[in-house]
């Protein structure tokens, strides 16, 4: 921004001999627990091509909530899991709450927003419009580079999934459905922050006081060089015959 500002089945052991009384407590042990999950994950990304927008100053500003932005550019995402469930019958009434599919659908539409005051070919607009590529080609370089990370921290998370503990009504059922749905949604959103936040802090580098002071002079140069155009595109050459 210029100034920019810048989510099995259960292995019973039975134990014969001469003591059927500790089989019989040991098979009703086992068929208490759950067992793991087997999750399979997928990313489904979706990036839009970069998008283009004009807008008043004065609008940019408003949008903004600031009064001294001339452009900005933007990376509006979403990232929002679907969960598939299914109940595994352990006997005796009992269920288990199984997950078995996590869908993440991550989308992207990146964008520059431009001040309608300076028109396309200006020496103003290519030097705000450069600057804002930059963050552009950040926000585009975190999508391909977050994606493939994505993908791959959803499995890592699948195989520490909390295991179910038996059920025996649907609003246990809910209710363990709901536990684990967070676990999985806190562990995928602790990963997005962390890149997120990786994201900003190279934003910010391109947006340091060094930087607006050398593109702000800049821009006083484009007014200077243009106001000096202007007056020499006002003289009148006679060719005088004497």
């Amino acid at each position: 921004m210029f100034k920019k500002i810048s989510v099995y089945v259960l292995s019973l052991s039975f134990i014969f001999g001469a003591a059927p009384v500790i089989f019989s407590s040991e098979a009703l042990a086992l068929t208490d627990r759950c067992p793991r999950h087997q999750v399979k994950t997928e990313l489904r990304a979706r990036r839009q091509k970069p998008k283009f927008f004009r807008g008043s100053l004065n609008g940019i500003n408003d949008y903004l909530q600031s009064h001294s932005v001339l452009a900005f550019a933007q990376d509006p995402f979403s990232v929002q899991a679907q969960y598939e469930f299914s109940l595994r019958d352990i006997g005796n009434g009992r269920s288990c709450v199984m997950l078995n599919r996590v869908v993440a659908f991550y989308r992207s539409a990146p964008r520059i927003v431009m001040p309608r005051e300076f028109s396309r070919n200006s020496c103003e607009f290519k030097i705000i419009f450069a600057h804002e590529e930059r963050h552009l080609n950040v926000f585009l370089n975190y999508f391909d580079r977050s994606e493939k990370q994505y993908a791959a921290f959803l499995g890592r998370i699948a195989r520490d999934v909390p295991v179910s503990t038996p059920v025996t009504t649907p609003e246990e059922t809910g209710q363990m459905q709901i536990r684990i749905r967070d676990h999985f949604d806190k562990q995928f959103a602790e990963r997005v922050s962390t890149s997120i936040a990786e994201m900003q802090a190279l934003q910010q580098k391109i947006d340091s006081p060094q930087e607006y002071t050398f593109t702000g002079r800049k821009i006083e140069r484009c007014g200077a060089l243009e106001a000096r155009d202007s007056q020499q595109n006002k003289k009148t050459f006679y060719d005088i015959d004497r």
